[in-house]
């Protein structure tokens, strides 16, 4: 893990300057575990700005199951992904935030996920890319995908409607691809967190 991730405070402030990203790590879960054991670290991040008990915030999800606080709470931009043992949440104050971790596998066929998944110029660089880097090549340019679509609200396979989007790559450990896009044009400094094991 990159020494830039710090542990989280216990009651932050909803960020208006900068973005919050808190890395959980969620252990050895199975495939059914991940999605639950990933909603929990969401809430647990969330109930720090909100000064709530995580198990009472109520959580709903748009078209495209982007996540949202259910009720009259404050406007809150946040977002999750998880992937391997490892989940991201993203937190931007009033902003619209994506963010997407994807754990690499070697043994796939990037070049034909890259030519059906990705635009053409990012698959022509997977395709470009020396044997050896095309799986971290692929993985970097899908995960920048899916952070923008996450924050814009809309799948995968919709067109993107226009406005401007920040997007940076995270460093989320060995093995892994991260981003985070974040509406409009200003970039702002990231902060990263670690969400302890317990609290």
């Amino acid at each position: 893990m990159s020494a830039s991730w710090e542990p989280g405070p216990g009651s932050p402030a909803a960020p208006s300057a900068e973005i919050h990203v808190w890395r959980a790590d969620l252990g050895p879960v199975g495939a059914r575990e991940l999605r639950p054991a990933g909603r929990w670290a969401l809430r647990r991040v969330l109930a720090r700005y909100l000064g709530e008990d995580p198990a009472d915030l109520a959580l709903s999800a748009g078209d495209h199951g982007k996540p949202a606080l259910a009720g009259p709470r404050p406007r809150l931009g946040f977002n999750l992904s998880h992937s391997g043992e490892i989940a991201l949440i993203a937190v931007a104050g009033e902003r619209e935030v994506g963010v997407d971790i994807e754990r690499a596998d070697d043994e796939r066929d990037v070049l034909r996920l890259a030519e059906v998944g990705l635009d053409e110029e990012a698959a022509a660089a997977v395709s470009a890319a020396p044997p050896a880097a095309r799986a971290a090549a692929f993985y970097a340019a899908w995960v920048r995908k899916e952070a923008v679509a996450k924050c814009l609200g809309v799948g995968l396979g919709a067109d993107l409607p226009r406005g401007p989007v920040r997007v940076s790559k995270l460093d989320a450990g060995s093995g892994y691809a991260a981003a985070i896009a974040v509406a409009g044009s200003v970039e702002l400094p990231l902060r990263r967190f670690v969400l302890p094991a317990r609290g």
